[in-house]
Protein backbone atom coordinates (compact mmCIF):
# COMPACT_ATOMS: atom_id res chain seq x y z
CA UNK A 1 0.00 0.00 0.00
CA UNK A 2 1.21 3.52 -0.60
CA UNK A 3 2.46 5.83 2.04
CA UNK A 4 -0.14 7.73 3.75
CA UNK A 5 2.62 10.76 2.92
CA UNK A 6 2.01 9.73 -0.77
CA UNK A 7 -1.77 11.28 -0.47
CA UNK A 8 -0.92 14.30 -0.59
CA UNK A 9 -0.44 14.90 -4.61
CA UNK A 10 -3.72 13.45 -4.84
CA UNK A 11 -5.27 15.76 -2.09
CA UNK A 12 -4.08 19.27 -3.48
CA UNK A 13 -4.75 18.02 -6.75
CA UNK A 14 -8.81 18.14 -5.95
CA UNK A 15 -8.01 21.81 -4.45
CA UNK A 16 -6.80 22.88 -7.92
CA UNK A 17 -9.05 20.98 -9.45
CA UNK A 18 -12.01 23.00 -7.96
CA UNK A 19 -9.62 26.72 -8.19
CA UNK A 20 -9.92 26.32 -11.84
CA UNK A 21 -13.36 26.46 -11.51
CA UNK A 22 -14.46 29.47 -8.87
CA UNK A 23 -12.45 30.72 -5.75
CA UNK A 24 -15.11 28.45 -3.09
CA UNK A 25 -12.80 26.64 -0.71
CA UNK A 26 -12.50 22.70 -1.23
CA UNK A 27 -12.66 21.23 2.56
CA UNK A 28 -10.95 18.24 3.11
CA UNK A 29 -11.26 15.92 5.98
CA UNK A 30 -9.01 13.20 7.06
CA UNK A 31 -8.37 10.56 5.17
CA UNK A 32 -8.95 6.76 7.06
CA UNK A 33 -8.97 3.36 6.05
CA UNK A 34 -11.55 1.30 4.70
CA UNK A 35 -11.82 -2.58 3.79
CA UNK A 36 -12.92 -2.90 -0.09
CA UNK A 37 -15.63 -5.31 0.88
CA UNK A 38 -18.18 -2.59 1.10
CA UNK A 39 -16.70 0.73 -1.13
CA UNK A 40 -17.99 4.50 0.07
CA UNK A 41 -19.28 6.73 -2.77
CA UNK A 42 -22.02 8.95 -4.01
CA UNK A 43 -24.55 8.87 -6.76
CA UNK A 44 -21.86 8.49 -9.51
CA UNK A 45 -17.94 7.24 -9.41
CA UNK A 46 -14.83 7.86 -11.85
CA UNK A 47 -12.85 5.15 -11.61
CA UNK A 48 -8.85 5.33 -12.77
CA UNK A 49 -7.28 1.65 -13.09
CA UNK A 50 -3.63 2.29 -12.17
CA UNK A 51 -0.98 0.06 -13.57
CA UNK A 52 2.96 -0.42 -13.72
CA UNK A 53 5.37 -0.04 -10.49
CA UNK A 54 1.82 0.70 -8.31
CA UNK A 55 -0.91 -1.49 -8.90
CA UNK A 56 -4.60 -0.82 -8.61
CA UNK A 57 -7.23 2.10 -8.71
CA UNK A 58 -8.39 5.70 -7.63
CA UNK A 59 -11.60 6.69 -7.76
CA UNK A 60 -13.87 10.10 -6.95
CA UNK A 61 -17.21 9.63 -5.89
CA UNK A 62 -19.52 12.55 -6.03
CA UNK A 63 -23.40 13.40 -6.10
CA UNK A 64 -25.70 14.42 -8.47
CA UNK A 65 -25.72 17.74 -6.52
CA UNK A 66 -22.29 18.49 -6.30
CA UNK A 67 -21.72 17.60 -10.50
CA UNK A 68 -24.78 19.85 -11.35
CA UNK A 69 -23.61 22.88 -9.03
CA UNK A 70 -19.47 22.28 -11.30
CA UNK A 71 -21.65 22.35 -14.38
CA UNK A 72 -23.68 25.69 -13.70
CA UNK A 73 -20.43 27.39 -12.17
CA UNK A 74 -18.70 26.46 -15.50
CA UNK A 75 -21.34 28.39 -17.40
CA UNK A 76 -22.31 25.37 -19.08
CA UNK A 77 -26.23 25.55 -19.97
CA UNK A 78 -25.96 21.27 -20.09
CA UNK A 79 -26.67 19.55 -17.17
CA UNK A 80 -27.47 15.98 -17.90
CA UNK A 81 -26.19 12.60 -17.03
CA UNK A 82 -24.33 12.30 -19.77
CA UNK A 83 -22.50 15.53 -19.07
CA UNK A 84 -22.28 14.73 -15.29
CA UNK A 85 -20.42 11.46 -15.87
CA UNK A 86 -18.15 13.33 -18.09
CA UNK A 87 -17.61 15.89 -15.72
CA UNK A 88 -16.57 13.26 -13.26
CA UNK A 89 -14.33 11.36 -15.71
CA UNK A 90 -12.71 14.67 -15.91
CA UNK A 91 -11.73 14.88 -12.25
CA UNK A 92 -10.86 11.53 -12.00
CA UNK A 93 -8.47 12.37 -14.86
CA UNK A 94 -7.56 14.82 -13.69
CA UNK A 95 -6.24 13.64 -10.10
CA UNK A 96 -5.05 10.40 -11.13
CA UNK A 97 -3.16 12.17 -13.92
CA UNK A 98 -1.57 14.79 -11.89
CA UNK A 99 0.13 12.14 -9.51
CA UNK A 100 1.89 11.16 -12.70
CA UNK A 101 4.29 13.85 -11.48
CA UNK A 102 4.85 12.29 -8.08
CA UNK A 103 4.90 8.55 -8.91
CA UNK A 104 6.86 9.28 -12.17
CA UNK A 105 5.94 8.32 -16.26
CA UNK A 106 5.94 4.48 -15.56
CA UNK A 107 2.51 5.61 -13.21
CA UNK A 108 0.13 4.08 -15.72
CA UNK A 109 -3.58 5.68 -15.66
CA UNK A 110 -6.21 3.86 -17.94
CA UNK A 111 -9.32 5.90 -19.18
CA UNK A 112 -11.99 6.73 -16.22
CA UNK A 113 -14.65 4.22 -16.14
CA UNK A 114 -18.00 5.87 -14.84
CA UNK A 115 -20.18 3.31 -12.65
CA UNK A 116 -23.77 4.55 -10.60
CA UNK A 117 -22.96 4.84 -7.06
CA UNK A 118 -19.82 3.67 -5.32
CA UNK A 119 -17.42 1.32 -7.09
CA UNK A 120 -18.67 -2.43 -6.97
CA UNK A 121 -16.23 -5.11 -5.53
CA UNK A 122 -15.18 -5.77 -8.60
CA UNK A 123 -13.38 -2.91 -8.78
CA UNK A 124 -11.83 -2.73 -6.23
CA UNK A 125 -8.96 -5.24 -4.93
CA UNK A 126 -10.89 -6.97 -2.54
CA UNK A 127 -7.26 -8.12 -0.22
CA UNK A 128 -6.55 -4.29 0.17
CA UNK A 129 -7.75 -1.18 1.79
CA UNK A 130 -8.50 2.00 0.68
CA UNK A 131 -7.44 4.91 2.04
CA UNK A 132 -10.75 7.13 1.76
CA UNK A 133 -10.68 11.35 1.73
CA UNK A 134 -13.71 12.70 2.31
CA UNK A 135 -13.81 16.65 0.80
CA UNK A 136 -16.93 19.30 0.02
CA UNK A 137 -17.05 22.12 -2.24
CA UNK A 138 -20.06 24.61 -1.88
CA UNK A 139 -21.95 22.15 0.85
CA UNK A 140 -21.88 19.30 -1.26
CA UNK A 141 -19.88 16.14 -0.60
CA UNK A 142 -17.54 14.11 -2.49
CA UNK A 143 -15.08 11.27 -2.00
CA UNK A 144 -11.44 9.89 -3.34
CA UNK A 145 -10.86 6.20 -2.28
CA UNK A 146 -6.88 5.82 -3.30
CA UNK A 147 -5.85 2.15 -3.85
CA UNK A 148 -2.89 1.26 -5.04
CA UNK A 149 0.16 -0.70 -3.71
Amino acid sequence: MVKVEKLGVFLSSISTFFLQIDSSPVAIDTPYLHNNRNAVGYDYSGIIKISGPLDGCVYVSASSNMLREVIKVMGEPDSSLTMMKDLLGEMANTISGNARTEFGADFIIAPPKIVDGAPSTSHLPKERYSYITPFSWRGHHAVIGICIA
